[in-house]
């Protein structure tokens, strides 16, 4: 850590509540194997009701070899915009992107689910007409980042949408219906929406176009997921075709815990910040590693100090009192400062209006941020490490999406230094940031699903000939 002082001489306060955060190797040691163990039941058909990683089914069979040829159409779906994207694949490892972005009017989240659809549509209508591709009709893929569960590669079933967004009649139907519908409604356009996929399995597919032995999709934001690559033996929920040896596994890992595997760890604080969500109980993982969660957590220690009076004296808690209101962007900007200074923590309090706080105090805000983000990064590399773990390749790529593995100055350090503590040495790995986004993944999955039905079409009517 990048703290000059001692923190248990200098925040002994602080130090003590914060040893509620310390995961011990053998801790990290035990969550990992537990998490294979709830893999393991998320595959097994008997037990995947019961397992707190889930392992649905993406329906994504076919990887990308890198000689993929053509345009692809793509759209992300996120909870606050969307983004229309037209990918073309070139020679060799050249990927051209066009796309616009689209902020999603509170009004049309909140309104009906049709029309809300029925503004994709019109975005994707325009989009297509300016690229002059309406009457190609494209396969496109959409990346969704929304609860769902996945029934086929095209039947995408909304389970729940986020915070924001209020489209009711649109829950418990299959998305990509939706859309179909209303594109329809656009007869000078002709678009194939072939399949959907989750941001965990979009950003696996974006990077396996350019590194073939890319087999895990991280996701580190708001959201915690992953996927991988499973052998389709082992996927006993699938009625599919067997016969292609892979299945792409939206693990779920943010689910990890809500059958108390997390216990031993999880403390007051985190407690307290799970009762404060909408879906107490649920999701414990993701409550002790997303940046939405991290924030809180650190607001709630320094609250916590506040109240003993151990920091900001001067200050009141009027603002830093305020619940979900530490951003990731601030424990960021205040790790980013050099040892021993603090400005952009300064500023990120002046946020908070606590002016001029002493620098002992400062420090400490740095100490509390470097121990319950440091608690996460531990975490994910459990994750990790149980994926790797379970492929058992000898070389594996990892693309990983999210801020804070991008931006944070420590939190990849810590990721990659804790995983490689846990990973068996002869599973070499190399976690990489996905620079292509999901929606890069999704045109890459409509394009191969396009690809697989004319090879099966073709191969039918030869059959047919030849009888």
């Amino acid at each position: 850590m990048a703290t000059v002082e001692d923190p248990e001489t200098a925040f002994p306060e602080a130090h003590k509540i914060l040893k509620q955060f310390i995961i011990s190797d053998e801790d990290l040691v035990k969550i990992m194997n537990g998490m294979s163990k709830e893999v393991k039941a998320g595959l097994n058909a008997d037990t995947n009701a019961r397992a707190s990683i889930p392992c649905h089914l993406s329906y994504v069979q076919d990887l990308p070899t890198g000689r993929e040829r053509g345009r692809f159409l793509a759209l992300e779906m996120w909870p606050t915009n969307c983004r229309i994207m037209l990918v073309k694949f070139g020679n060799e490892k050249d990927v051209y992107m066009s796309s616009k972005a689209v902020v999603i009017p509170y009004t049309v989240a909140a309104g009906r689910g049709d029309e809300l659809f029925n503004f994709l549509a019109e975005n994707i209508a325009i989009f297509v007409r300016d690229k002059k591709v309406e009457k190609e009709n494209l396969p496109m893929g959409i990346a969704f980042t929304f609860s769902m569960k996945k029934l086929a590669l095209d039947v995408g079933i909304l389970v729940a949408w986020s915070r924001g967004f209020g489209a009711e009649n649109a829950v418990g139907k299959n998305v990509v219906d939706l859309l179909r519908v209303a594109v329809a409604k656009h007869k000078d356009i002709a678009v194939n929406i072939v399949g959907i996929v989750n941001d965990a399995v979009g950003s696996l597919m974006a990077l396996a176009w350019s590194y073939p032995d890319c087999k895990i999709g991280l996701i580190v934001g708001t959201f915690t997921n992953a996927a991988y690559v499973e052998e389709t033996d082992n996927c006993q929920m699938f009625e599919g075709d067997v016969t292609k040896p892979y299945m792409i596994i939206n693990s779920d890992m943010a689910r990890y815990g809500e059958n108390a595997h997390l216990d031993f760890i999880r403390n007051e604080f985190d407690k307290a910040l799970d009762l404060e969500t909408n879906n107490p109980g649920y999701r414990l993982f993701e409550k002790c590693v997303s940046t939405l969660y991290i924030g809180e957590l650190v607001r709630s220690v320094i609250v916590r100090l506040m109240r003993q009076g151990v920091i900001f004296k001067e200050h009141n808690l009027e603002y830093i009192g305020i619940r979900w209101k530490m951003e990731m962007k601030s424990l960021i900007a205040i790790e980013s400062d050099p040892p021993g200074v603090h400005t952009k923590c300064q500023e990120v309090m002046d946020k908070f209006r606590m002016r001029n706080c002493l620098e002992k105090d400062l420090a400490c805000v740095r100490y509390i941020c470097e121990v319950i983000t440091a608690r996460s990064a531990k975490l994910v590399a459990c994750g990790l490490a149980c994926f790797i773990h379970k492929m058992d390749y000898a070389e594996i790529s990892v693309a990983v999406d999210g801020g804070v593995y991008r931006l944070h100055p420590t939190y990849s350090i810590t990721l990659n230094k804790e995983a490689l503590k846990l990973v068996n040495p002869s599973n070499r790995f190399k976690i990489i940031v996905a620079e292509d986004s999901a929606g890069v993944g999704a045109a890459i999955v409509a394009g191969l699903a396009v690809m697989a039905k004319n090879r099966s079409t073709s191969k039918a009517r030869e059959t047919m000939q030849v009888s």
